[in-house]
């Protein structure tokens, strides 16, 4: 017996190493074990039939293990199983359940969503930026007016940091805007006063 230690009778060792040992009645005990100051622990006794869940082994439900241990369904037991892609099946390849070289047609969701794609790709785009800014002179000019003083307020400063830095692409268009926002604002103003009057 080399490399092996003998066990005494009445000991047994399980898949993950806990010993038991084995009392005259059939009884399980782990035995008492040293803790770090020295003193014992108290022997743990195993009711019968317990196997502790590290050792428990899941294999499945009884039907599960029965068509496992058959094989596959009408295939005879010397033909090797057919392998199995976990990639989905891209343009010819397999798809389970389905022959080889099958292409399934698009769900009606992707067929109604790819025709209104096309739809909107052959209509037109309308200026958007036009109507916002119609609609929102003519719903409160007061609000639009302090709008666009804000925005030039701005303009203001990025103008003073021009002269020390320089701008971002984004920054120099917004100088750019400059003298649309003024004219916008005077257009406001006077529709103001003709309110007014």
């Amino acid at each position: 017996m080399s490399g092996q230690v003998p066990r005494p009778d009445g000991v047994q060792t399980t898949n993950t190493g806990s010993v038991y040992h084995v009392q005259e009645d059939g009884s399980k005990v782990i035995a008492p074990t040293r803790r770090p100051d020295g003193t014992l622990r108290k022997p743990v006794r195993v009711r019968a039939g317990y196997t502790p869940l590290e050792e428990n082994t899941y294999k499945g439900p009884e039907v599960q293990q029965r068509f496992a241990s058959r094989g596959i369904p009408g295939m005879g037991p010397s033909e090797p199983a057919p392998e199995r892609s976990s990639r989905p099946a891209s343009g010819g390849g397999y798809v389970p359940g389905f022959p080889p070289g099958y292409v399934p047609e698009p769900k009606a969701k992707a067929k109604a969503k790819a025709e209104t794609q096309v739809k909107a790709a052959a209509k037109p785009k309308a200026e958007p930026k036009a109507a916002p800014k119609e609609e929102a002179a003519s719903a409160d000019p007061d609000k639009r007016i302090r709008n666009l003083r804000k925005k030039l307020a701005e303009i203001a400063s990025l103008e003073e940091r021009a002269a020390n830095e320089d701008l971002s692409e984004e920054q120099q268009q917004k100088m750019s805007r400059k003298a649309e926002m003024e004219a916008e604002v005077a257009d406001l103003e006077d529709q103001l006063a003709k309110l007014k009057v």
